[in-house]
């Protein structure tokens, strides 16, 4: 048993939390203003699905959610794709990172193994932000190779931990196949449990998130849904007379299945008390909060990623501890030697300055033919890279084409028996035609 909470602004005030406001972790997260609450350790280390249409609630219920959680002194990293997220800040101290000014800082791939270390090992909240990054694919890889670090890591921190993931029907569609991305979500839903390792995922169809992690799922909340395969997935987990009630839910409802109770209840969601970074803009604009952040040792620690990739290796002039200059690796010293290899030759031209000359042992940097090569070796790669990225979002637009049209196919039940009666027609016709070929070939 937990000890009982203290006030909520008196209790947890800084980050991380001290050993004594741990001891008050709450055994339950409240989350509606009449009592409605769910086990803080399933919630952290379970399986959740929000969804609901835009306008709904979805949103603002994972922000309460996550509210609760920093307010007990719980871990979690946000995948935010909208920039919604930072708004928490105006009540706790996390890192907020992404791609571009307005975080606390810009990560790539190369922060992935610290970004899982300060979330796991250190326990800082950590929301990345998608929405700054200007190649959608580059945010995308920050996430999978966030992810997998996080996977890696929890199996020694078995720490209970949060992954909360908005627009997951964009990671983890059904039917459309599964990227290394997805798949290693897969994975965590699958076996994350052990590790301690939480998911939640959010989206606004359900008909669109891959069932294989839905079925995962032992805590499900159903804001209002209107569309008919959207209502079809509810009544086939929750029975038709709760597709027929999704469909009336008024903003903030929400019908809560738990498995580890076996309830399912009509729940109002609290409004979240947090900056609402997500709110549609009107003409007065919207005026911003004092936002708290993570102290400066710990952005100067992971900034050093970018300082250990932009020295790449290189071995720079030295000193011996004499002070005397040493030679470097292009064996250039600070008094203007020449390099071992070029020792000879500058002594029999009686020239001591051979490794800044213009001969054939000169710097490659003032070669015109070394520029020409670099700047073309430099063309092939960008164009290779947009060859790739095309090819990938083409891949995509045509799958979402596919789904699109097999939804429409297939929104009602008199369309789906009209398909199913069809295609055997279509696959009949396509196979004679493909014989119909094969003779005309061989003749």
């Amino acid at each position: 048993m937990g000890l009982g909470r203290l006030p909520r602004h008196e209790a947890f005030t800084g980050w991380p939390p001290t050993s004594a406001q741990m001891a008050d972790t709450p055994d339950a997260i409240t989350l509606s203003e009449d009592g409605f609450s769910m086990p803080t350790i399933e919630v952290l280390t379970g399986r959740g699905f929000v969804t609901g249409k835009s306008g709904s609630g979805k949103s603002n219920t994972a922000s309460v959610v996550a509210e609760e959680l920093l307010a007990a002194g719980a871990p979690m990293l946000v995948v935010d794709a909208d920039g919604e997220y930072y708004g928490l800040k105006e009540s706790f101290e996390l890192l907020h990172v992404g791609g571009d000014d307005r975080c606390d800082l810009q990560v790539s791939t190369a922060h992935a193994e610290r970004l899982a270390s300060v979330a796991l090992d250190r326990q800082v909240p950590v929301v990345l932000d998608l929405s700054g990054y200007r190649d959608p694919d580059e945010g995308r890889e920050v996430v999978g190779a966030v992810v997998e670090a996080l996977f890696a890591r929890a199996a020694d921190a078995r720490t209970p931990f949060l992954l909360l993931v908005e627009e997951a029907h964009e990671f983890i569609p059904e039917g459309g196949g599964l990227d290394d991305v997805g798949k290693t979500l897969v994975r965590v839903a699958k076996r994350g449990r052990k590790r301690g390792l939480g998911v939640c995922a959010l989206s606004q169809r359900p008909a669109s998130v891959s069932k294989e992690y839905i079925t995962q799922c032992d805590w499900l909340v159903w804001h209002r849904l209107t569309w008919d395969n959207d209502t079809a997935v509810v009544s086939r987990i929750l029975g038709s007379e709760a597709a027929d009630e999704v469909g009336d839910l008024a903003d903030g409802e929400a019908i809560v299945m738990t498995d580890w109770d076996g309830q399912t209840t009509r729940v109002r969601f609290r409004r979240k008390r947090t900056f609402d970074a997500g709110a549609t803009p009107d003409l007065g604009g919207v005026e911003t909060p004092d936002l708290k952040s993570v102290d400066d040792d710990l952005l100067a620690d992971l900034a050093g990623v970018d300082a250990d990739e932009s020295e790449g290796g290189a071995d720079d002039d030295t000193e011996t501890d004499n002070g005397s200059p040493t030679a470097n690796a292009s064996g250039a010293t600070e008094s203007g030697t020449a390099s071992a290899s070029g020792a000879a030759s500058a002594a029999a031209s009686g020239a001591g300055g051979g490794a800044r000359g213009g001969g054939g042992g000169g710097d490659p940097a003032n070669d015109p033919a070394w520029e020409v090569a670099r700047f073309v070796t430099y063309l092939t790669g960008s164009l290779l890279a947009g060859l790739a990225r095309t090819g990938r979002a083409a891949g995509r637009l045509g799958g979402r084409a596919l789904r699109w049209t097999a939804d429409g196919l297939t929104r009602t039940p008199e369309s789906q028996r009209r398909v199913e009666w069809l295609l055997p027609k279509l696959l009949l016709l396509l196979v004679g035609f493909t014989a119909g070929v094969a003779v005309v070939s061989l003749l």
